[in-house]
């Protein structure tokens, strides 16, 4: 019996909601991202196939940290070699995002679906790296460094969680410049240090549900996916297997930039490279800097520099562009 709330069946932009499935034996993630996305992208005008798949990983991120019992930030990076050379999202536990992307002229920014293969120049001599970062605001940072495996974001997370923690994990993942939304479901694992118990028929149950998944992947499935509000989704996929909502969160784009802390980083640089910075500028008389996440530009001239060098802190004045 699926129990979602009139709450949670109303509202879906900028969601994420967690639930259980075969009676507990499996929990799940879903997660739209709306106006925040648009956001995101708004200064940094992502061509349509760095949009697509950027978007797949801020789902994807946010899935994963909210499957994580810890306050702080999971860090997901693609990097390789090819069109596209670097993703990154920064996912925090209060479920704020930011991202970043680099690419060159050499990829077909319109062509959708590439393969990860294509877009980062993958080969078996050079196979580019998946990269999860763990950092709790208390404790100790973890990293893990895996080749990047499969066609798609979703198989490289899939081959990375099977890998790696030896859970098993399914993931649908769509995305375009406009909304960008993500399913995960995993087996839940045991508790504490020790080797993983699983409830009696779990892994039946969850071969069962990866099928009704696999629903999804059809390209009718990917339409409906991407426009159909998440509550009624999971309601069409699940409402057979004990779906059970266990709590709405709202998600939202952060980027931490000021023009206080930029000020900090560029007195770090000393005089005579500011002074340089100043003379070379591609803004005649300013030194300018973009922040590469949410495209803000902060502009000092050369009275602002000299400020710089003679405080220990710098208050923002009203020439910040967003």
């Amino acid at each position: 019996m699926s129990e979602l709330t009139p709450k949670a069946a109303l509202s879906d932009q900028d969601q994420l909601l967690r639930f259980g499935l075969a009676s507990g034996k499996v929990r799940g993630v879903a997660v739209s991202v709306d106006h925040s996305w648009q956001t995101a992208g708004l200064h940094h005008d992502y061509p349509p196939a760095v949009a697509q798949l950027l978007g797949q990983c801020v789902v994807a991120a946010l899935a994963l940290v909210a499957t994580l019992k810890f306050n702080g930030r999971l860090i997901m990076q693609f990097r390789g070699d090819g069109p596209v050379k670097l993703l990154v999202v920064q996912a925090r536990s209060d479920l704020t995002y930011r991202v970043t992307a680099q690419w060159t002229q050499d990829l077909n920014p319109t062509d959708l679906n590439q393969t990860l293969q294509t877009l980062f120049g993958l080969t078996p001599a050079n196979p580019g790296h998946l990269t999860l970062t763990l950092e709790p605001n208390e404790g100790t940072r973890y990293q893990s460094l895996v080749p990047i495996e499969g066609d798609s974001v979703a198989q490289a997370l899939e081959g990375y969680f099977q890998q790696s923690e030896q859970l098993p994990t399914r993931l649908v993942l769509v995305a375009d410049g406009g909304r960008a939304v993500g399913v995960l479901i995993q087996q839940v694992p045991g508790e504490g240090g020790t080797a993983m118990v699983r409830a009696a028929n779990a892994e039946a149950d969850f071969d069962h549900l990866s099928i009704m998944m696999d629903t999804l992947l059809t390209s009718n499935g990917l339409v409906e996916v991407q426009a159909t509000a998440v509550p009624v989704l999971l309601h069409r996929l699940f409402h057979q297997d004990s779906l059970v909502l266990t709590q709405v969160n709202s998600v939202g784009f952060f980027c931490g930039c000021s023009r206080d802390g930029v000020g900090v980083m560029l007195k770090s640089l000393g005089r005579d490279e500011l002074a340089c910075a100043l003379h070379d500028s591609e803004v005649p008389g300013y030194v300018s800097v973009r922040c590469e996440f949410c495209g803000a530009q902060y502009n000092f001239d050369a009275v602002d520099v000299e400020h710089l060098l003679q405080t220990h802190s710098f208050a923002p004045n009203e020439d910040i562009r967003h």
